[in-house]
């Protein structure tokens, strides 16, 4: 048993089944790693041939990131809804807040590298600061914001742009050499940028509301494949019926000279300005409600089949390696820019033997770290930075002697954008 923070902060006992519930969130963010090797080091997907496989990784990677930081937020502060502001909430909203800070800055240190990666870390600090309040709404509450977050977002993204002076920007993840003061930077990171916050919290939130749910039982993993399987294929495959019945032409003669995919591939984060036919396209990082539908229906049945994996010991034995790397995942999202700056530039190509080089030395190095000195340094480091403060916020009197206000949870608030708490099972 392991105890867990109650709705009104007090604590409560929780299976220790829970961990296959933890280890199955692990498993799904080592995927969304791996996706993002496949994103920057993997072959380019549009040469064709088997390579046309990483597309799959194409803004589903960084989506499922995104939609388990939502997960983590939940179980960071005991998975309940809060009740009121007592101290127990207090200490729990502190340390979130401080790691989402904690993310900026280090996310604008990494843009700045020599890789060519649109670093998204920053973005996920944002996302944090903003989503932070929507931890006292339950379930229902949760499901309503992000369905209407994922339709009105993109709508009012597109507006914005349209009508702001804020140009039809392609590519756009800020260091601190673009610093032109915290308005543009805000500016960035929620509306013009490779992954902005007014089309992005969507994911969060359905993350969180998921978080809310009885993950170890069975019939909502199950649920969970199912009802994913479905929103894939009313994103994706509405996306497909609007394009083929109505607004095809109108993309076509927009995007000349260019083809309708190469125009939509020569951005990420939204889509032109030019036409708003270009918000019936679901195609990876448009930031469309189609888009965002489909990528959130992809994460929820890609966790529920990684839930589903990590029932048996025979799984759990199995996917190890994966877990190790999911638990450690802000460390090897960290540590891949850094080695891609200093000693694997794109430049010299992205090919499988590159993928897969990455991939393996991550596998290993992960697991090795993890079974002998436990947590990854980065995950150790944002646990140390946030949970002092919190412990004082929290004050002396502490139910059951705990140092901790939160729910449980191994990705609690690192693993590129949560650190973990305990390494036992990010």
């Amino acid at each position: 048993m392991r105890a867990e923070a109650g709705e009104r902060g007090e604590r409560v006992e929780q299976p220790a089944t829970t961990r296959a519930r933890v280890v199955g969130v692990d498993v799904a963010r080592a995927l969304a790693v791996l996706g993002m090797f496949a994103s920057h080091v993997g072959p380019d997907p549009y040469d064709g041939g088997v390579d046309t496989l990483v597309q799959g990784a194409s803004g589903r990677a960084s989506a499922l990131f995104a939609f388990l930081a939502g997960v983590s937020l939940v179980l960071m502060s005991g998975r309940a809804p809060l009740r009121g502001w007592n101290r127990h909430t207090s200490a729990a909203i502190t340390r979130v807040l401080i790691r989402a800070v904690l993310l900026i800055p280090l996310g604008l240190w990494l843009a700045d590298l020599d890789t060519g990666v649109l670093v998204i870390l920053a973005f996920y600090g944002l996302y944090f600061l903003l989503a932070w309040p929507a931890l006292w709404l339950d379930t229902r509450a949760l499901v309503l914001l992000a369905a209407g977050w994922a339709l009105l977002g993109p709508i009012a993204s597109y507006l914005l742009r349209t009508s702001g002076d804020t140009g039809d920007i392609r590519y756009a993840a800020p260091g601190f050499d673009d610093w032109h003061g915290p308005g543009d930077l805000f500016e960035t990171l929620s509306l013009t940028g490779s992954y902005p916050a007014i089309t992005w919290l969507p994911f969060v939130f359905a993350g969180m509301a998921i978080g809310r749910l009885r993950l170890t039982d069975l019939r909502v993993q199950r649920a969970f494949v199912g009802i994913g399987t479905g929103l894939a294929v009313l994103g994706y495959g509405g996306s497909w019926l609007v394009v083929e019945l109505f607004t095809g032409d109108r993309l076509a003669r927009d995007a000349e000279p260019y083809g309708v995919s190469d125009l939509i591939h020569s951005r990420v984060g939204s889509v032109p300005v030019s036409d708003p036919a270009w918000l019936t396209v679901a195609e990876g990082h448009t930031g469309t409600s189609f888009e965002i539908v489909g990528a959130i229906g992809v994460a929820l049945g890609l966790l529920g089949l990684t839930l589903l994996a990590c029932r048996a010991w025979i799984g759990r034995i199995v996917l190890d390696p994966l877990i190790s790397v999911g638990a450690m995942a802000l460390t090897v999202y960290t540590a891949h820019l850094i080695a891609i700056d200093r000693w694997f530039p794109l430049a010299a190509g992205q090919t499988w033997k590159r993928l897969i080089g990455f991939t393996v030395v991550a596998l290993l190095l992960c697991w090795t770290w993890r079974h002998t000195l436990r947590k990854g340094p980065m995950e150790a480091a944002l646990h140390v930075l946030s949970a002092f403060p919190a412990r004082w916020v929290r004050g002396v009197d502490r139910p059951d002697g705990s140092t901790r206000p939160q729910g449980g949870g191994p990705a609690a608030a690192g693993s590129v954008v949560h650190g973990s708490d305990r390494q036992s099972s990010q």
